[in-house]
């Protein structure tokens, strides 16, 4: 779909380039010395010149800008709302520099200007689809994360990933054909989306899907996609094995290489546990029922074990379980107070230090945010969180840490749905516990995570 722009073309004053994804801008007052000292030298460049450009839209809520110049040079566009803020996006070097627009708020009337010409232009978005705008969303308070991308799941409604802003805008969604379940981000900055009804999808930021592995029925991929440190991605799937004649669903850890177009099993809790000794408190078809994986912060990986009550660190070569925490087997000893239940989104932030979403699955409590330390034998409360008033999520639900310290919690499930007292609910907190932002949910069944972002594309908020 292409739309009109409108403006002169003149030149463009300055060059900016991209630094990796993020896109930052080279900072005026350093390109205003490298042209001075251009000019001192006798060396005064000749300015490039906008011939044409063209604006599209790739997908809802993004546009992409296209410009043709008479020589390679950068190109910075600002574009903005009345409502919201000013936005900035900056491209390569190049003579047809490809701009994407993104951050967008649904039915809105923009400007933009390529920066130093008289080249502007406008658009207006369009309105969210009625299932996603039916969700509703309600945000107090002032988040200090840009974005949040929420997992949203309703069977008669929307199903997939939406990014909203700290207005609860919604501002790019992405839909699935089941549930998501997980998402994590490449170097590149492209999303990889895990779909229970279609498996990994590599997706940038305009829509366009790169790479893609298909659900296996027999071995199925669940509960959540990382980024290795090799930028390949890591997986959950079941690995199933038959036992006295009963098929009973293990868990392994994949490792899928989208370049390369292959995967491949690293790791099988077959190998490291007994049926019979490692078992938890929940039972069924699922032995374990794993939900979450990270990265620790010596390459280990660690593995959230639903049915067990339990995290497990392995380790870097794949060979061995260096520790457990919590449920059967643990090798730390873990206070009654502070043992946790149904847990999910357990990373180790720093050396000996777990944040983790802790439902408290089959108790009468409140579900938390819950960082231990456990440098020693012992595991030792280091922060806690539960909000006022008290919210039991049976299900779902994540924790993330901040870089200033600060954690975004998610509470899951609506209100009734397997004895959780609701609602579908994110809160920004502090390390004292102050609530410096909250979004509610309104319309959804439940909310798998909700997870920060800086950016979608790379763009920046001008001050």
């Amino acid at each position: 779909m292409r739309e009109q722009s409108s403006g002169r073309w003149s030149p463009l004053a300055a060059r900016r380039r991209l630094l990796g994804w993020s896109r930052r801008t080279v900072p005026a007052e350093l390109l205003a010395a490298a042209l001075l000292g251009a000019c001192s030298l006798g060396t005064d460049p000749v300015p490039p010149r906008v011939v044409s450009a063209e604006l599209t839209m790739p997908m809802p809520l993004v546009r992409r800008l296209e410009l043709v110049l008479d020589q390679p040079a950068a190109a910075t566009v600002e574009y903005w709302a009345e409502d919201g803020p000013r936005l900035r996006v900056s491209a390569e070097v190049g003579t047809r520099p490809a701009l994407l627009l993104t951050r967008l708020r649904p039915a809105r009337h923009y400007q933009y200007h390529v920066l130093a010409t008289p080249t502007t232009g406008e658009f207006t978005t369009e309105p969210l689809p009625g299932d996603l705008a039916a969700v509703g969303l309600s945000a107090t308070g002032t988040t200090t994360a840009p974005l949040v991308m929420l997992h949203l799941y309703d069977p008669a409604g929307f199903k997939g990933y939406a990014i909203v802003d700290g207005a609860g805008e919604v501002v790019w969604y992405w839909r699935t054909v089941d549930l998501p379940f997980g998402a994590t981000r490449r170097e590149n900055g492209n999303f990889v989306f895990m779909d229970k009804g279609r498996g990994l999808v590599e997706v940038s930021p305009d829509g366009s899907v790169l790479h893609e592995l298909a659900q296996d029925p027999e071995q199925e991929m669940h509960h959540d996609v990382i980024t290795s440190l090799r930028n390949t991605l890591l997986f959950i799937a079941f690995d199933a094995r038959t036992v006295d004649e009963e098929r009973v669903l293990g868990d392994a850890i994949w490792e899928w290489d989208p370049e390369a177009g292959t995967a491949t099993k690293r790791w099988s809790a077959w190998d490291h546990f007994s049926l019979a000794s490692d078992r938890g408190p929940f039972t069924g078809a699922e032995w374990m029922h794993a939900n979450s994986l990270a990265i620790g912060p010596r390459g280990n990986v660690l593995l959230s074990v639903h049915h067990w009550n339990q995290i497990i660190s392995i380790a870097t070569d794949w060979q061995g379980v260096e520790w457990r925490l919590g449920g059967p087997n643990s090798t730390i000893a873990l206070p009654a107070e502070l043992r946790f239940s149904g847990q999910h989104t357990a990373r180790e932030v720093a050396p000996g230090r777990i944040l983790l979403f802790d439902n408290r699955r089959g108790l009468d409590a409140s579900s938390r945010a819950l960082m231990l330390d456990f440098t020693g034998e012992t595991a030792h409360e280091r922060w806690q969180w539960a909000p006022t008033p008290p919210n039991h999520a049976s299900a779902l639900g994540s924790a993330r840490l901040l870089d200033n310290g600060h954690v975004v919690v998610d509470f899951g499930l609506a209100v009734g749905v397997e004895n959780s007292t609701g609602p579908v609910e994110v809160y920004e907190v502090t390390q004292t516990g102050a609530v410096v932002w909250h979004l509610v949910v309104g319309h959804t069944f439940g909310m798998y995570r909700a997870e920060p972002l800086p950016t979608v594309a790379g763009e920046q908020v001008v001050p």
